[in-house]
């Protein structure tokens, strides 16, 4: 199928250590989305688990897993193309040696995963988070480190959906423009699709800069989620699922508040920025690399 425009539906939610309540709200608000008439959904970063990374292994699954099937039936009962955030992914059996799969505080460590669902429940894209955020203080000493739950991917993503081209990423991949020109190196980037859990105090100045500047840079839309509020052990996001246009203006945007942000994608409009502006075919990448 291919359309010259879609209504894209980003969700905003709070998760918490309570996967099954987490799950039932995300398939609550892809509903809700659906009944609006989305084309495409979107969930935030780690929406079914968001928790002590002591819990992360057995809160998440292997690809085929009874939540994945789930979402890929919520994905063919409302006839979307459901980009399901991301959640724990447990590395196959014989992907990783256990060495690899434990983390330096001995936790058994999952991949940090976004799949995405057509219209008929297959999946058609699958994509493993590649920056992880790791904080160290002047003297070295570890303050947070998102891979001490989670092991990174080293392949970026980008396919074609309903005649768009989409490059996927992850929350703190949006602080590497370098990752997206990579993204778009072969061939220019219609739709950015990035789940977060943007935290609060960074979110709150980084977070709307970010996304504009990579929609302005690509002259693509920005469709990006982001969980909200108070996730318990001190950990809180800033929300404000945003869609940002090829020209940077902010077309829909949820507030720091549970709901969803609707707007539509088109066709003309990144032609029509394109045109206006030809900075992808001004482009000197031998300078660059």
């Amino acid at each position: 199928m291919t359309k010259d425009s879609l209504i894209l539906a980003s969700i905003c939610m709070t998760s918490t250590e309570d996967r099954e309540r987490n799950i039932e709200e995300a398939l609550h608000w892809v509903a809700h989305a659906a009944a609006r008439g989305a084309d495409w959904v979107l969930l935030p970063e780690v929406f079914a688990y968001h928790g002590s990374y002591d819990r992360i292994h057995e809160m998440g699954e292997v690809e085929g897993g009874t939540l994945g099937t789930r979402l890929a039936a919520a994905a063919r009962q409302h006839k979307i193309c459901l980009f399901a955030g991301s959640f724990g992914e447990q590395a196959a059996q014989g992907e990783l040696s256990e060495a690899d799969v434990k983390g330096r505080l001995g936790h058994r460590r999952v991949f940090n995963t976004c799949f995405v669902f057509d219209r008929q429940g297959q999946r058609v894209a699958k994509y493993r988070k590649t920056h992880l955020f790791n904080l160290y203080s002047a003297k070295g000493e570890a303050l947070y480190c998102e891979s001490d739950g989670f092991m990174a991917g080293d392949e970026p993503m980008t396919f074609d959906l309903e005649g768009f081209r989409v490059g996927l990423g992850i929350c703190y991949d949006l602080r590497f423009p370098g990752y997206f020109e990579r993204m778009a190196k072969d061939q220019a980037l219609d739709i950015i699709v990035l789940p977060s859990a943007f935290t609060l105090h960074t979110g709150m100045d980084h977070w709307e800069l970010l996304l504009r500047a990579r929609a302005v840079e690509q002259q693509a839309y920005m469709f990006a989620s982001n969980q909200t509020g108070d996730h318990g052990r001190g950990r809180s996001s800033y929300g404000h699922s945003m869609i940002v246009d090829p020209w940077g203006y902010v077309l829909a945007n949820t507030g720091a508040v549970p709901g969803v942000a609707i707007a539509e994608a088109q066709k003309a409009r990144i032609q029509a920025v394109r045109d206006r502006l030809p900075a992808l075919r001004n482009r000197r990448p031998e300078l660059y690399e």
